[in-house]
């Protein structure tokens, strides 16, 4: 059976940072293990047209993924393949797709599945069901599925989590043209991808849904496997930098130890990069990540102010820590990239302003500094249940009618389709201002600013960027 698999581009997303799919790649793996056929097409490296290949292959079954930013993407890659090819059924998956799946049933008719959660063992039984005749009584007994019945949306029971990751085999790159992924490192200008080593996390940040998606328990995939898959890229693939993607790789100090003696042992000598938690890495650690390769870490701190921290974060960090963490990464001779945002539930414009102290009295630290004010509202956060509850969107919103996130523009970003916290006490206004401020002290490093110019020349987006700046300035004032 040929199984049609897309993945929609999102133009956010410069080339420089598209990676593969590889939640989709691993889908992919586990169906051809099955005995199925696969054609997958990324749209971020590929031009045929899905709704084309549609046509010509009549597949029983179109598996589209995609994000919150790209779910109307999706929605209309679903409404053109379901157009050519009404017999196929179209099924949806992914973060998005997991939390949205009752809206996005009610108001997208052209998807007819949505898969929550991890989505390799429910595609494979739903590949059975299709095989087999697809009788619609027997979509009960698929875990993980929720679809229409009589236009009633059902929800199957929820898949338990893959306890074992190696089962799965490494994703299936070889369904992509990984020749055409233009991915690169901060800093270093090397051709890379990425590389994901485990799943779930143990603490469900407010504005993250990663512990709801993948669950609070920590499941890693042996060293010994992970490194297996790194030697395969760089032998076969021209792979000369990894960027490892876990929502946190330190979790588990024997995980990271072990990955680095595989990597020492096998005389890899690539640089990598990767995400930490404060409070799970000390000097000694970093010193042995810094041997086996790890040029830079990115630390998510999001706020200066402790209670916020605790009450409206609940990330479980402590800032005296962070700074520590910070002097351990220079003393080990590492990179630092540290991320900020404000505007969580229950900040106040004064705890915010301690985020922009906060970042200038440890700049020395930083090589790179996001910062983000508002919030993004993602489906399955507990900021998303926070906006409901203070009623801060919308009266008829709902993730598949067309939005416009328009305040972007006056925080001096680019419009995007994804809502962000707007509250009474920490409004557009104050997170303007904050941003603002943050900018102001930006300038005032020469190195920044020389940086960042390259990094906007090389990436070809000189035009976009400063169109952004020009509406930031001048644009609305609502």
């Amino acid at each position: 059976m040929e199984i049609l698999a897309v993945y929609p581009r999102e133009p956010e997303i410069p080339v420089r940072a598209q990676m593969p799919p590889l939640g989709m790649l691993w889908v992919g793996g586990e169906l051809r293990r099955a005995g199925h056929g696969v054609e997958f097409i990324d749209q971020q490296v590929d031009a045929r047209e899905p709704a084309r290949v549609a046509e010509e292959l009549r597949p029983p079954l179109a598996l589209v993924g995609g994000t919150s930013h790209s779910r109307f993407a999706s929605f209309e890659i679903a409404s053109r393949i379901k157009e050519v090819s009404p017999e196929t059924v179209v099924v949806y998956g992914g973060p998005h797709a997991t939390f949205t799946a009752g809206d996005t049933l009610q108001h997208v008719p052209a998807i007819d599945i949505i898969v929550r959660g991890e989505g390799e063992e429910t595609c494979r039984g739903l590949a059975e069901w299709a095989a087999s005749g697809r009788r619609p009584e027997d979509l009960l007994e698929i875990k993980g599925l929720s679809y229409r019945d009589d236009g009633k949306v059902i929800n199957n029971p929820p898949r338990p989590l893959i306890s074992d990751l190696d089962a799965l085999g490494p994703p299936a790159r070889e369904l992509v043209p990984m020749g055409r992924y233009r991915m690169g490192l901060d800093f270093i200008d090397v051709r890379a991808t990425s590389v994901i080593t485990a799943r779930g996390c143990p603490v469900a940040c407010t504005f993250c849904s990663a512990a709801a998606m993948f669950g609070r328990t920590y499941r890693v995939r042996a060293a010994t496997t992970v490194v297996d898959e790194i030697e395969n890229l760089i032998s076969n693939g021209g792979v000369r930098g990894i960027k490892i993607i876990d929502s946190t790789f330190t979790q588990s100090r024997r995980h990271v130890r072990a990955f680095c003696a595989a990597m020492v042992k096998r005389g890899i000598n690539i640089p990598w990069e990767c995400e930490i938690r404060i409070g799970t890495v000390d000097k000694s650690l970093l010193e042995e990540m810094r041997v086996a390769g790890c040029f830079c870490i990115g630390v998510g701190v999001e706020s200066g102010s402790q209670r916020v921290q605790d009450e409206c974060i609940r990330k479980e960090v402590s800032l005296s820590r962070a700074v520590e963490t910070f002097r351990f990464a220079r003393e080990a001779g590492l990179l630092v990239k540290a991320f900020f945002t404000l505007g969580h539930p229950g900040e106040t414009y004064e705890e915010a302003k301690e985020t922009n102290r906060f970042i200038w009295r440890n700049r020395k630290y930083f090589r790179f500094v996001t910062h983000y004010p508002g919030v993004k509202v993602y489906p399955g956060t507990y900021v998303a249940q926070y906006v409901r509850e203070k009623k801060l969107l919308p009266k008829d919103f709902t993730w598949s009618a067309p939005y416009r996130n328009s305040a972007n523009e006056r925080l001096f970003r680019g419009v995007d389709d994804v809502p962000i916290l707007i509250q009474e006490r920490l409004g557009l206004k104050e997170l303007r201002r904050l941003r603002i401020a943050f900018v102001r002290m930006r300038l005032s490093s020469p190195r920044f600013v020389a940086e960042k110019l390259k990094a906007i020349f090389k990436a070809g987006v000189a035009g976009k960027y400063f169109e952004i700046v020009k509406k930031g300035l001048f644009g609305r004032r609502h």
